[in-house]
């Protein structure tokens, strides 16, 4: 599957600027692109919605939110609306910059007595003035002349301290550490926050940050096992603990990791001998 690497794939004339401010638009539904996002990014919606898969798990943002995502490994989907498009306008901007932020503001940035490890993605709903905001990016954007950078900067900047003004505890909150293979935990957390979600071997070995040679081995060298082996033995075991409640078939699959009905029932009859259905049977009470 092919490997986005933005904002450069999308921007290749777009130089070392520091901050990027663009329009996007899809017209085609698109699920679990491969992204290695360069810059951080504030993509403010206007039509459909976005999913994000990262390693700490699975974030989905509609059209009346924004999202602020640190660079780093992501999958992404993109939904149309039901006006059957997909736009947004997103604002690339650099460490740097995010990082000169943080220390200008960094008064109001003191982290809580609570403490809290870093999230990667922060999502806010859109009030009067984000929606001004994003009023007059598109009459800026929809000028002749392009954007100058210093006017690019100074919305950004805008829209940054509007946040830490409305939301300061989800700004502190946001991971600015510089990504790296996770340790032996943090891999664990990983693959047990996907473990029932429709997430591939090389999909996790991606998000991790390693090649799926390297994941296997380390996958492994924790479980045991395959990282196959394991999650389809969670994923059945699962299955069979829902399917002993109220649940039926065409209900479970979603909920073990399966996008389609047809393909969980493959992997059921293989496992157990019999499909979900039959195996949901098996379970009824005999009625004299």
């Amino acid at each position: 599957m092919q490997v986005y690497n933005l904002p450069y794939d999308l921007l290749p004339d777009a130089g070392p600027a520091e901050v990027i401010i663009r329009r996007y638009e899809s017209a085609q539904d698109t699920v679990r692109n491969r992204i290695v996002l360069h810059y951080n990014m504030l993509n403010l919606l206007l039509d459909g919605r976005k999913t994000i898969v990262q390693a700490t798990g699975t974030t989905t943002v509609y059209q009346d939110e924004i999202l602020l995502l640190t660079s780093g490994n992501c999958l992404t989907s993109e939904i149309l609306s039901d006006a059957g498009r997909f736009r947004s306008i997103i604002i690339y901007f650099s460490n740097a910059v995010l990082a000169d932020f943080y220390v200008r503001h960094a008064a109001l940035l003191q982290p809580s007595a609570s403490g809290g490890a870093g999230r990667p993605l922060a999502t806010f709903a859109k009030d009067a003035f984000i929606r001004n905001c994003i009023e007059s990016l598109l009459l800026l954007l929809d000028a002749p002349a392009a954007l100058p950078p210093v006017i690019q900067r100074l919305k950004l900047e805008e829209l940054l301290l509007y946040l830490l003004h409305t939301a300061p505890a989800a700004l502190r909150a946001l991971q600015l550490s510089p990504h790296s293979e996770p340790s032996a935990l943090e891999l664990r957390k990983v693959i047990e926050t996907h473990v029932h979600q429709p997430v591939t071997v090389p999909e996790l070995a991606f998000l991790c940050h390693m090649s799926v040679s390297t994941f296997q081995r380390k996958f492994a060298a924790i479980y045991g096992l395959s990282p196959q082996k394991w999650l389809l033995q969670q994923r059945m075991q699962r299955a069979a603990t829902l399917l002993h409640g109220q649940l039926m078939p065409g209900e479970v699959y979603q909920q073990v990791g399966y996008e389609s009905h047809s393909s969980f029932s493959e992997a059921f009859r293989k496992h157990f001998g019999v499909v979900p259905s039959a195996f949901k049977h098996q379970l009824a009470p005999v009625v004299a």
